[in-house]
């Protein structure tokens, strides 16, 4: 049964009045009163925006908007409370909210870049591929002749495993503009980790003669002619989700049985880590002499990865089975660098590895060890690992990470390290990513990892 509604407290003459009043009122003063109520909901607006409160912000922005359709300042206003309310939103890992703030601000402020590289980014953030690409295209109709603006859509794209898509948008700025050495060289870099040696080196020699002074694309040019002269001789195999390279010495069957290991290793990793790569992972077995002529590396190192996984082997005497572990080591690294977005700290990264090498179902047996005592804190390790260690303090930083790795695991299982190293990919610190995800700050964390035991 419905309510009966309340009687009005003024004589009804008074109301009637009010209305017919409203209806003889000229146009011109009506506008001007929904004009001058805009501004006040604008000012408003205004001031809880410099009180932190984006949303009651957006509530006065919404009716100064209504209030006065043709408040560009007011609309303006809207777009940005909006933008600001998806950053806080995405800093607080709450992904669909901030989109759809984002979203609605685009709406609003349609040829701001800002606002559109704040969607992009939480869009890669989510790894949201396809809504990536969409909104990508949209930006290179706004800007198509900004290097900067190209540049982030091609790291956007490579962080979403689309190396196709932002190849070919670099590819076509190159050939508009051919004077920008940072696009030709991602170019070359992208197109060399994807195989494609010689168009790889073509543009890393244009970015080096427009910017001779850039020594690390003459390292990597040198390093390339190296390589170049070793994987001209190499045959090349495919399987559902990766590309192999071997030397053609090597028989069929044992290029095979290598596929399989690291079909095995996509499977088992990707079980645990709760990531599956969206594209062929590329891998290149090489003879040990040749592998060492390539890659100026300690004579310890067993491999390397640099988006593609190297492995040297001495030759295809070696069975297969007995490089299980290092195939899988290096596939470990490969997907770290994916779900993190090349941002996972050494010692967690080398940790991971190792485990999924020895016996990622049993990482109790590791977490027993102690690290090594005169390492006092997670940062040493990563900086001890830059510095080019031997072979002796190789094995300790190694013997301390997995150590380290392992009682992370051992405490919080794979699902929540899954989500720590996942938060990464945002440019977290560790320390942040560790206190939204596991409930400790830093000081808490390298004790957990690094008490002798």
């Amino acid at each position: 049964m419905s309510r009966p509604t309340a009687k009005p407290r003024f004589p009804r003459a008074f109301s009637m009045l009010l209305l017919t009043a409203s209806f003889i009122l000229p146009a011109s003063v009506l506008h001007a009163g929904h004009e001058e109520d805009s501004w006040l909901f604008n000012r408003q607006g205004m001031y809880k925006i410099s009180q932190g409160d984006h949303e009651a912000a957006i509530r006065d922005f919404e009716e100064a908007c209504r209030l006065n359709p043709f408040n560009d300042t007011a609309l303006a206003n809207l777009a940005c409370a909006r933008n600001n309310l998806g950053v806080t939103l995405a800093s607080r890992k709450q992904f669909a909210e901030a989109i759809r703030q984002f979203e609605a601000a685009r709406a609003q402020k349609p040829e701001d870049v800002s606002i559109r590289l704040n969607l992009l980014s939480t869009l890669v953030t989510v790894k949201n591929a396809a809504a990536v690409e969409r909104e990508a295209r949209e930006l290179l109709k706004l800007r198509p002749n900004d290097a900067e603006l190209i540049l982030k859509i091609a790291a956007a794209y490579q962080k979403t495993e689309n190396s196709g898509a932002a190849i070919a948008t670099l590819q076509e700025f190159s050939e508009r503009q051919t004077g920008n050495a940072r696009v030709h060289g991602m170019l070359g870099r992208m197109l060399y980790r994807n195989g494609e040696l010689r168009e790889g080196e073509y543009h890393l020699r244009r970015s080096s003669e427009i910017n001779p002074d850039d020594t690390e694309t003459l390292k990597f040019l040198e390093r390339l002619e190296r390589e170049s002269a070793v994987e001209k001789d190499l045959q090349h195999y495919t399987s559902v989700h990766f590309s192999l390279a071997c030397p053609a010495s090597y028989p069929e069957e044992w290029a095979e049985d290598i596929l399989e290991l690291l079909e095995d290793s996509y499977q088992s990793v990707g079980e645990r880590l709760n990531f599956f790569p969206a594209q062929r992972s590329q891998v290149l077995i090489m003879q040990t002499d040749a592998f060492r002529m390539v890659h100026d590396l300690p004579d310890w190192a067993g491999g390397v990865y640099d988006g593609r996984i190297r492995l040297p082997v001495p030759g295809s005497n070696v069975r297969p089975e007995a490089l299980m572990g290092a195939v899988r080591h290096e596939y470990v690294h490969h997907v770290l660098f994916l779900m993190s977005s090349g941002n996972c700290p050494i010692w967690l990264n080398e940790g991971l590895a190792q485990l999924f090498e020895y016996d990622a179902g049993n990482p109790q047996k590791y977490a027993a060890q102690s690290p090594d005592n005169t390492i006092s804190s997670l940062n040493e390790i990563d900086a001890a690992f830059r510095s080019s260690p031997d072979r002796q303090q190789a094995a300790t930083l190694y013997r301390s990470s997995l150590a380290a790795t392992a009682r992370l695991v051992e405490e919080f299982g794979w699902q929540r390290v899954s989500e720590l190293i996942n938060s990464l990919a945002a440019g977290s610190s560790l320390d942040k990513s560790s206190l939204e995800i596991l409930a400790l700050d830093y000081h808490e964390l390298e004790t957990l990892c690094l008490a002798q035991h």
